[in-house]
């Protein structure tokens, strides 16, 4: 029996685009759609685990993104026995949380971590669906130092390069991998 392991155009040709959203002009790349087709996340996990694999990339500690993050992040837990944190937004976490403050293009918002999410020394794999600005993951990266913890690579389905938040990522030190990149 052969098995074809999944490519980024696997990937590609499972994601839905729509049209118009969130406003005219914009073709939105809908990532629920990867986890609503059979083996849809199963493939996007080994992608992400031979990226891992293949470049030695050792951590104890998982964080997921809200909220797209978060069944990638669960499903390299359990593949891996390693514990992974959710970083929320404001009022989405129960108990003592440390949060900071981030930009959006329409305001502010906030990212919450348990108190109990990392420890000083953890070495930490940061999952999310897009990098877009990269705004969410510099306060995940923020929240991180305040722990101690060192970030040591993100991934992401997608990466929307013409937003440059990857790049300022990569320029500031940080292990980036994005299966697929939007120009």
């Amino acid at each position: 029996m052969t098995i074809i392991k999944p490519t980024p155009q696997t990937i590609q040709n499972l994601i839905r685009v729509i049209p118009d959203h969130p406003r005219p002009g914009v073709l939105y790349q809908d990532m629920a759609s990867i986890f609503n087709a059979p083996q849809g996340l199963q493939h996007v996990m080994t992608l992400f685990s031979d990226y891992i694999e293949t470049n030695n990339i050792e951590f104890n500690k998982i964080i997921g993104l809200d909220a797209r993050g978060f069944p990638m992040a669960g499903a390299l837990s359990s593949e891996t026995g390693i514990p992974f944190s959710m970083a929320r937004k404001k009022g989405k976490l129960p108990g003592k949380t440390i949060f900071t403050q981030y930009e959006l293009e329409y305001g502010t918002d906030e990212l919450h971590l348990q108190v109990d999410a990392l420890e000083p020394g953890d070495k930490v794999l940061v999952i999310d669906d897009v990098i877009a600005t990269g705004g969410t993951l510099e306060a995940v990266i923020k929240l991180a130092v305040g722990f101690e913890a060192d970030i040591v690579s993100i991934l992401s389905i997608m990466e929307l390069e013409f937003l440059g938040g990857g790049a300022k990522l990569r320029d500031s030190g940080y292990n980036v991998y994005s299966i697929l990149q939007e120009q």
